[in-house]
């Protein structure tokens, strides 16, 4: 084999084995990292995620009420017990959980 070829083939292994592991490496040794800075940028601002869901879910009803696409008829969006059906509704077996 030719000395230029070894150095193609060397080069070719290590671009198709050694990045990808190098990106890996990186990719595991940084995360700690930034999911420490991004959770002291959240302490910094002080906001919890259940208060922009709330703005969020909010701020969607005034726009779905001024389309006029909020159906008033599901008391079950404005009391907020998204977890239980209200006692009028069939069930089927499968539902039964």
């Amino acid at each position: 084999m030719d000395p230029t070829e070894a150095i193609v083939t060397v080069l070719i292994v290590a671009m198709t084995i050694g990045i990808p592991f190098a990106g890996l490496t990186l990719r595991f040794s940084l995360k700690p990292l930034v999911e420490a800075f991004i959770r002291l940028r959240e302490a910094q601002l002080g906001v919890t995620d259940t208060a922009l869901l709330r703005e969020r879910v909010a701020h969607l009803e005034r726009v779905l009420e001024a389309h006029g696409l909020l159906d008033e008829r599901h008391p079950m969006l404005r009391q907020g017990s998204s977890e239980h059906l209200p006692s009028g509704v069939p069930l089927k077996d499968r539902e039964r959980v």
